[in-house]
């Protein structure tokens, strides 16, 4: 039965809540994702690990990333996904629905569904029959099941002498985050001529915010990371850091225990993912079920100089992969645009895959 660590990212001293602005390839400043994907929270624990480690390998490696290069990694983690006080939410498996044929939602309304509590995730993963009145929440993108809902703090959980309609009712229409966009100001060196932007914010509600699930192999490599994690807590996460944005502080959650039994013959990814040559058949089955996203990006290189990193196709999180014998492992490749660069710039394809159960269909 897997069981991950989950870090809970809570408002750094002094605020209430969190805000981040994480940019996506190709939109302009004023869009945000709501979530970090794993590729990019490695990195910055990388940033981290440069920055803080003096001790390299003799190719220029902080010694805290040797073993990640070398295939085997002493944790791996998920991607940043919401939570709802200490519940954390999990992606969406690309595997079907089984809806009662009385459900109060299906096709269309669920077109925006990404994230589900544990016990739905469980329930998909097991391919068991789904809730026929759900609790759908941040207007399609959360589905909860009623006894995870019950469990929730305040605001949410149900108020003394509420019904279970209006608490429902209540649920459904709480706004969990919103994006907003902060006008900005920008001068033309030669001309000054000003030119107006804007940049898009997530600012998440009192109580919610992000966690990431990690499965540590080396129980060495907890304290380190959890080092590393207070460090980016400080220094921030995403863009616009120079803006206020992106710090945090962390507290660890309940282990989260997936009740998925085995042996399993797929696998859902929490984590984006990179195959090794030898792992392409495992996308390449056609019983495996993904989306593929082009990741690429900038970097500033220690000479202070920026570039464009080279783009590469992920599997995106949620994928489900027919592997019969072993869970995905993945692998980090080298993005920098010229060879000629002093040193490497990493992309963490590692796979945080959990075991799916053979009766499924």
């Amino acid at each position: 039965m897997p069981i991950l660590t989950i870090y809970h990212l809570t408002p750094p001293p002094g605020a209430t809540t969190l805000s981040f602005h994480f940019g996506r390839q190709g939109i302009g400043l004023e869009e945000t994702s709501e979530t970090l994907a794993s590729d990019s929270f490695f990195a910055a624990l990388v940033a981290q690990a440069a920055l803080s480690d003096v001790q390299r390998t003799p190719d220029g490696v902080p010694v805290w990333v040797a073993p990640f290069l070398n295939g085997q990694p002493p944790f791996r983690h998920s991607s940043l996904l919401p939570r709802i006080g200490d519940l954390p939410l999990l992606p969406r498996p690309l595997l079907p629905l089984r809806l009662p044929d009385a459900a109060e939602v299906a096709g269309k309304k669920l077109k925006k569904l990404r994230y589900l509590s544990p016990a739905l995730f469980v329930a998909v993963c097991k391919g068991e029959m789904l809730p026929d009145s759900p609790l759908i929440l941040q207007q399609g993108k959360i589905w909860l099941s009623e006894e995870e809902a019950r469990s929730l703090p305040s605001p949410w959980k149900p108020t003394a002498g509420e019904s279970t309609e209006s608490w429902r009712a209540r649920l459904s229409a709480s706004l969990l985050w919103q994006i907003d966009a902060t006008p900005r100001v920008t001068l033309d060196r030669l001309s000054q001529a000003s030119a107006y932007y804007e940049v898009g914010r997530i600012i998440f509600s009192p109580g919610v915010g992000l966690s990431v699930g990690v499965m540590f192999h080396d129980p060495q490599a907890q304290p380190v990371f959890e080092r590393l994690l207070t460090l980016l807590g400080e220094s921030g996460l995403g863009g616009k850091r120079t803006n206020g944005y992106g710090a945090f502080t962390w507290q660890r959650g309940a282990p989260l225990s997936l009740d998925l039994p085995q042996p399993h013959q797929r696998a859902v990814l929490l984590s984006r993912y990179i195959p090794t040559p030898d792992e392409l058949a495992l996308v390449r089955n056609e019983r495996s079920t993904y989306q593929l996203v082009n990741v690429g990006g900038w970097f500033l290189a220690a000479d202070g100089t920026t570039y464009r990193r080279q783009s590469v196709m992920m599997v995106a999180e949620g994928a489900v992969l027919s592997c019969a014998d072993h869970l995905p492992h993945g692998q980090i490749i080298d993005v920098r645009p010229d060879m000629n660069l002093p040193h490497p710039i990493y992309r963490s394809g590692l796979a945080l895959a959990i075991g799916i159960p053979t009766a499924i269909e």
